[in-house]
């Protein structure tokens, strides 16, 4: 009878399980674009658009104070959670001009006149059906018409630029600057808030390219890069998108790093889910947080590896299958340290224990890290957690390693959103004052 086997780390994986070089993207430019075909919209609009969306996300849909508020003017991150406060969809949601065509709808759920309220929900592809039926049955009588766009009749678009932020990102930050984009015009966007340098978002009306709307080479830099390029730089900066990563109904917003991301407002009213929110905000404490991981073989040095992932697209390490249990090498069986997520290469995400697989210290108590302690993720095809990873090998074995970027190690630090208004003040203010001086520069010239 033939001995088991210890490992299946590089030497042992069958070619066809490993990925392979010409699969995998090329290092992210410093500035590009990308059409997100991945991601669809939903139109919701109507009278009661607004307060019914205030209701049922974690981001604040109203701005100004009590008893002047008005619908938000810019796009923002959020998310839709079940009532246990678990996450059903991340999403992005847009203002649009009164009288659009993506907000016009034939369906008998409500009427909607030419001045009512109007937003954009971009979502996961793949769940677009699961929140409409959400919607569905949260609506009542509220009066407001919703339906899925069709293909083709808006993109949705990721733009960066790692050399500048974008120069309206003060206004996203609730000062009082205008939109850049004119009360009537066709194209709705925001700064991506989930990490620094990740860029903005766009909806542009049909299938243009962005450089249509954009012509100037100075507002929109870069070339338009594979949607594969853009998945890559954003697992590079520890961002999870889609329930192919964010499990529904299974992580905690502030588990998936929200509360940082500025994608929950915990000074809002009432909406769904929000009770746990809340109280995990309170406590202060989140055990666990999506990070990046560098996947790596026995014969590396895991201590080369310090607070973000280094990709080789050379790499031929199999990749773990979404869902995979992350342990300890050379332990025995015990407490799970976290789950892969999915991954490009020999980067990844993953739901990571912070005492456990990080040096960050969160209570009292006392760490379980050791820095001389490895990771690994094994898995066979049994594995049937999540969703499968694109690439990912039958069965395999490889070390994974959880980083800390600077942004997330300072967030956490610092006591998390509970202390990080002030900062975002400050920042936000900058900005304003910065925008006013080049404006005054204008006139002047």
């Amino acid at each position: 009878m033939p001995e088991p086997r210890q490992s299946l780390l590089l030497d042992d994986v069958p070619v066809r399980q490993q990925q392979k070089q010409h699969d995998l993207p090329p290092v992210p430019p410093p500035a590009g674009y990308t059409r997100l075909t991945n991601r669809a919209l939903i139109s919701i609009a109507g009278a009661d658009s607004t307060s019914f969306l205030q209701g049922m996300v974690t981001q604040n849909m109203l701005m100004g104070k009590e008893p002047v508020r008005a619908p938000r003017r810019t796009g923002c991150y959020s998310a839709f959670l079940n009532a246990q406060g678990r996450v059903l969809h991340d999403v992005f949601i847009y203002p649009m001009p009164p009288g659009s065509s993506s907000s016009s709808s034939s369906s008998s759920d409500g009427a909607a006149s030419g001045d009512d309220p109007a937003w954009l929900i971009e979502v996961d592809k793949a769940e677009v059906t699961n929140l409409l039926k959400h919607l569905k049955k949260h609506k009542l009588r509220a009066k407001f018409t919703m339906r899925a766009l069709d293909d083709g009749e808006r993109s949705v678009w990721a733009s960066w630029n790692d050399e500048a932020e974008p120069r309206w990102a003060a206004y996203n930050l609730e000062s009082d600057l205008p939109s850049p984009f004119s009360p009537s015009s066709p194209i709705a966007g925001c700064v991506d808030t989930r990490a620094p340098t990740l860029g903005s978002r766009f909806v542009t009306p049909g299938t243009d390219d962005l450089r249509t709307h954009f012509p100037d080479e100075s507002k929109l830099p870069g070339k338009e890069v594979p949607l594969a390029t853009y998945n890559l730089r954003r697992i590079l900066h520890g961002v999870a998108e889609g329930q192919g990563e964010i499990i529904r109904e299974s992580a905690l917003p502030m588990e998936c790093n929200m509360d940082m991301m500025q994608g929950i407002d915990f000074r809002k009213g009432c909406y769904v889910g929000q009770e746990l929110t809340i109280r995990t905000h309170h406590t202060g404490v989140v055990r666990k947080r999506i990070l990046p991981v560098q996947l790596y073989n026995g014969g590396q040095d895991a201590a080369r590896f310090i607070e973000t992932p280094v990709y080789d697209p050379t790499t031929e390490l199999p990749l773990p299958p979404s869902g995979a249990n992350i342990s300890r090498v050379s332990a025995q069986k015990g407490r799970s340290a976290g789950k892969f997520l999915g991954g490009v290469g020999n980067v990844g995400l993953a739901l990571c224990r912070l005492e456990m697989m990080t040096d960050i210290v969160l209570t009292g108590e006392g760490s379980q890290y050791s820095p001389l302690q490895e990771f690994k993720v094994s898995w066979d095809d049994g594995v049937e957690e999540g969703t499968p990873t694109p690439h990912a090998a039958s069965e395999g074995e490889v070390k994974i390693k959880a980083l800390v970027p600077p942004w997330v190690r300072e967030y956490i630090l610092a006591g998390g959103a509970r202390n990080s208004n002030s900062s975002e003040g400050l920042r936000a203010r900058d900005m304003v004052e910065q925008l006013e001086e080049e404006a005054a520069d204008r006139e002047r010239s």
